[in-house]
């Protein structure tokens, strides 16, 4: 479902949100402007001595018992280095030292039966302390050689660009 199909009344007065522009809903009473913005994420690639990449198994919907990167969602007020850390203690119970910004990809994001528009943002990474233990929402982790990365059927479809942009940056 669009979100604009979905968000019908005003948050400040409740009357009628009547769509105008593309990404834009405008209050039929008061203005108010309510903009369909993208939700903004991190993906973090981190490889292992062997040249392998982690990926996660995701728990639950959207994707549910797809692969994944680790990463999350950017917390209103937070910064995208620490998002990365945040997100990478709470699913793998490990600390990471961000190293550079691989890429931005955008996507679409389904929740709750609402198509989202999204924004990835790819950044590598290296562990600096801690053992991997999946927590949060993941079940399980393993690494992967990259050609096996290209040939399975991933949570998220820019995946394989940014690995592809991971690799052809190093």
């Amino acid at each position: 479902m669009n979100p604009k199909d979905v968000y019908k009344f005003c948050p400040i007065c409740g009357n009628k949100l009547v769509p105008q522009e593309k990404d834009l809903l405008i209050c039929s009473k008061c203005g108010f402007r309510f903009y369909i913005n993208p939700l903004v994420c991190n993906a973090v690639i981190i490889e292992n001595e062997k040249g392998e990449i982690l990926l996660v198994k995701r728990k639950y919907e959207p994707k549910k018992d797809y692969w994944d990167w680790p990463g999350g969602f950017i917390d209103p007020g937070e910064g995208l280095e620490e998002s990365v850390k945040r997100e990478i203690k709470e699913e793998l119970a490990i600390d990471v030292q961000m190293g550079k910004i691989v890429g931005v990809y955008k996507g679409t994001y389904e929740f709750q039966k609402i198509l989202n528009p999204s924004l990835g943002i790819a950044v590598s990474a290296r562990i600096i302390g801690g053992e991997i233990k999946p927590a949060d929402d993941i079940t399980e982790y393993k690494y992967f050689k990259p050609e096996e990365i290209f040939k399975m059927e991933l949570a998220f479809e820019f995946i394989k660009k940014g690995i592809k942009d991971y690799l052809s940056s190093k």
